[in-house]
């Protein structure tokens, strides 16, 4: 990571630390962190939260706009293409849980605003049964109003593992979908604190 990138994520962390107060939840091992997508202040957000070695996925559009891409290359996002079939964000976020990184992924893609989810893609399924790694699921309130405490809520680590007898593209969405619902009851329950 660049001594430019490493200042401006110093800066964006304190600033989400401020600003919204997130209490800080200490990564021990390698997991697969999923969460709702409320806002831009989502990923900053979690990069802040989880205290540890953490890397975020990020759609790769964002990732090359070029008013981002100088701190978004500085080694902590794994760009991945979400209009595509693309497999190679698979291997980097495969290679940083090997070295002890968790990886952040918002399977929905995109922003949400109305309180709904959007489907969850199934790559964070994939890769989590393909590595063995857990997920844990968290959900966001989405509420982030400057000097108050913007509240989530975390759920437990569970393993994918394949479902015998049903096909690998029917059994990803059913995982995807099993976990959409964790993530909205959360997402609920952290509005609610």
């Amino acid at each position: 990571m660049s001594i430019i990138s490493k200042i401006a994520f110093g800066l964006v962390k304190a600033y989400i630390k401020v600003a919204y107060h997130p209490t800080s939840l200490r990564v021990r091992t390698p997991a697969i962190y999923i969460a709702n997508h409320t806002a831009l202040k989502d990923p900053p957000f979690m990069l802040t939260m989880l205290k540890g070695k953490t890397r975020i996925v990020v759609a790769k559009d964002w990732y090359e706009k070029k008013n981002l891409n100088w701190i978004m290359r500085g080694g902590t996002c794994i760009p991945c293409d979400r209009y595509s079939m693309d497999t190679e964000w698979t291997q980097k976020a495969k290679k940083s849980l090997q070295e002890g990184y968790s990886v952040i992924i918002f399977p929905e893609g995109k922003i949400r605003t109305d309180g709904e989810l959007n489907e969850f893609k199934s790559g964070f399924a994939f890769l989590a049964r393909y590595t063995g790694t857990p997920v844990i699921p968290i959900g966001i309130s989405g509420i982030y109003k400057f000097g108050r405490k913007t509240k989530y809520v975390v759920g437990e680590p569970e393993k994918i593992t394949r479902t015998p007898g049903v096909p690998s593209s029917q059994d990803l969405a059913e995982k995807s979908e099993h976990f959409r619902q964790i993530v909205k009851e959360l997402k609920n329950r952290a509005l609610e604190k």
